[in-house]
């Protein structure tokens, strides 16, 4: 079998054996770059993405007056979990006391590895996912170091039209809230502004509540969605998490609950109080920095692992570290609604 302490061999079987995507960073297309910077059109003087252009217009700056060509350094994640050599023998959590098929050395070792990388990597995408919803739900974010410090930000500007805030206290909540009437809003000003029609609409929790409340809403809402000689049946949870409860007026209607944590709170993905709307063929890319290696060359992979030995060579360290940055090209693709008061 092959030596798991090996940097180059871990390395490589993590990469080949990437889980997929969370769902809002399925909404971007990626990219890996063999630099740890994006060049990105921005306006000149700000951290403001210049205006997408679409394919057969010109793209260049060049053609375009007040805009400038700037790096950006892609976010850098870096996650590291200690592998104590003492524990290869060890029955892990949650397995018989005494093993039915015992392992042996390096067995044991792979199993812990593979367990750590998993986890790893599992953080990892929760962070990219966590940058994906800052970019799609407030229009930019910070960029910090691995340290959380802050490096750089970057605004997408997305216009005030397309970030409704309605005022009150019954917000879609009892059967006279208009619900029909926002969802519309937020398909015509995608429309109007990107050409884009609305495909997808992801509520927030309690968003979801307060329209599933709402007897008109209900009306007009299918959990079976016809096309040509295909039917579709709502309900069905995706390999990302996010549930499919529907359609309405030709648009999925997506839940998404998960969470992620910062400071020991749970925070969801989504709003509780928002619901997303997002166009067809949205342009949106996420980047991926190359980490360089000396050793074993570059790897053109969207993550990448290291191990390091402590000062006790009996401790072994795996690192993995990830260089993402979302970048939401076609700001006027999407729209969002703060539909509820918490």
């Amino acid at each position: 079998m092959p030596d798991f302490m090996n940097v180059a061999t871990l390395t490589k079987q993590v990469n080949n054996n990437l889980p997929p995507k969370r769902f809002l960073s399925g909404f971007f297309q990626v990219e890996t770059l063999k630099t740890v910077n994006a060049e990105l059109d921005t306006v000149e003087g700000t951290h403001v993405l210049a205006p997408f252009k679409r394919e057969g217009a010109k793209r260049t700056i060049t053609k375009r007056s007040g805009y400038t060509k700037r790096p950006f350094h892609c976010y850098e994640i870096a996650l590291e979990r200690p592998t104590d050599a003492f524990d290869v023998l060890k029955a892990q959590p949650g397995e018989p006391a005494v093993l039915v098929d015992p392992m042996d050395a390096n067995q044991r070792q792979s199993y812990i590895l593979g367990n750590d990388t998993t986890d790893l990597s599992n953080r990892i995408n929760r962070t990219i996912e966590m940058i994906c919803s800052k970019a799609l739900f407030e229009g930019g974010y910070e960029i910090l170091d691995e340290d959380g410090k802050k490096i750089d930000s970057i605004s997408f500007d997305v216009k005030a039209t397309h970030k409704i805030t309605k005022n009150g206290t019954s917000i879609w909540t009892g059967n006279d809230a208009d619900i029909i009437g926002d969802l519309s809003d937020l398909d015509t000003v995608v429309s109007e502004d990107s050409g884009l029609a609305v495909a997808d609409k992801i509520f927030g929790a309690a968003a979801w509540k307060a329209a599933r409340a709402n007897e008109k809403f209900m009306k007009d809402f299918d959990r079976i969605h016809v096309t040509g000689n295909s039917m579709d049946l709502g309900g069905g949870v995706n390999s990302n998490g996010a549930k499919l409860v529907g359609y309405h007026n030709g648009s999925r209607i997506w839940v998404y609950n998960d969470t992620y944590t910062v400071n020991k709170a749970k925070t969801s993905f989504v709003p509780k109080d928002k619901v997303l709307a997002i166009g067809e063929g949205l342009a949106a890319k996420l980047y991926f920095g190359c980490v360089g290696n000396v050793k074993d060359g570059w790897f053109r992979a969207e993550r990448f692992a290291k191990t390091i030995y402590d000062e006790d060579e009996e401790i072994q360290k795996l690192i993995m570290k990830s260089r993402p940055l979302a970048v939401l090209q076609q700001p006027d693709g999407i729209a969002w609604a703060k539909v509820v008061n918490l």
